[in-house]
């Protein structure tokens, strides 16, 4: 699974409503993403990739931030 696809579940975890990311990935993204996103993996293999995407999403998340204030 490539990390854009991991940053992407995990943002969308932010703005969806659940109150625990197992709950979104198991009953939202494994039964309905399926279609785009055709090899998604088990809920406990998609936690040991989260880390590897962790830097890259708070360094989104601190460019977006940052932005939004000096604009």
């Amino acid at each position: 699974m490539h990390h854009s696809v991991v940053m992407t579940i995990v943002i969308a975890f932010y703005g969806s409503g659940y109150k625990t990311f197992k709950e979104f990935y198991t009953l939202d993204v494994l039964t309905r993403w399926h279609g785009a996103f055709p090899n998604l993996v088990s809920y406990t293999r998609f936690v040991e990739l989260m880390p590897w995407c962790k830097m890259a999403v708070m360094l989104l998340f601190t460019y977006t931030l940052l932005r939004n204030y000096w604009d």
